[in-house]
């Protein structure tokens, strides 16, 4: 990785775009898990001060992306499978209760979240599909409903939460099997919407939400990345 592929605008906030820069390449497994980051490489890097990449790390520390060792250093933060567990619970209490909220909404909006989930046909009919676009367009889904509760705070809340999801995502972004698999979940949730059925709808959403956990806890045993 060289400085060219990482501007930055020295007339903005530097700390806020080295947090929200190494935030990204946290989440998209550019560093991967326990692995060490050295703040006078990444001010070197930047070609910045080490203030505002101390700044942002203490921010990434706060949000649980990176945890620091006495003596040792500081260091990306993996996945553990009770995390996972930790974490779908509580997306799953805060996307079905979001259905919920905001069902009327999803009801007169079809056309919207058709779209998103027509990204995955056209990416899925690739003979090199991308992805991290894929994860992109499920990420986009998922948002789409909370958002439509129209509750900041819980708008809110969930957006710090998606950026832990998004660290666990990016390990199906090659799995093509679990990808169509998640499609089709996804068609399942929208017919159930278009159906102006509420119950199918969540009872589709969780299916889709229990699977992912399922495979992700499979990729956690398979391999002992996270």
């Amino acid at each position: 990785m060289t400085n060219s592929d990482l501007p930055l605008d020295k007339s903005e906030d530097l700390k806020e775009q080295v947090y929200q820069l190494l935030r990204r390449m946290i989440v998209k497994r550019e560093f991967t898990p326990n692995e060490r980051v050295d703040a006078n490489a990444i001010a070197a890097m930047l070609k910045v001060s080490r203030t505002p990449v101390r700044d942002a790390l203490n921010m990434l520390d706060r949000e649980g992306f990176i945890y620091t060792i006495a003596r040792k250093g500081t260091f990306v933060k993996g996945i553990r499978p009770e995390d996972l567990v930790e974490l779908f619970q509580v997306r799953e209490m805060m996307e079905l209760y979001s259905l919920e909220l905001g069902h009327e909404k999803l009801f007169g909006s079809i056309q919207m979240m058709t779209a998103i989930v027509q990204n995955w046909d056209r990416e899925l009919a690739q003979e090199e599909f991308d992805g991290i676009a894929l994860m992109n367009s499920d990420e986009s889904f998922h948002q789409y409903i909370v958002r439509q509760t129209g509750n900041s705070k819980i708008i809110d809340a969930y957006e710090q939460l998606n950026c832990h999801v998004q660290m666990a995502r990016a390990y199906f972004a090659q799995d093509i099997g679990r990808l169509k698999d998640a499609h089709q979940e996804h068609l399942s949730v929208l017919k159930a919407l278009s159906d102006r059925d509420e119950i199918q709808a969540k009872a589709a959403l969780k299916i889709h939400l229990d699977n992912t956990l399922r495979n992700l806890l499979k990729i956690c045993e398979v391999s002992k990345v996270l």
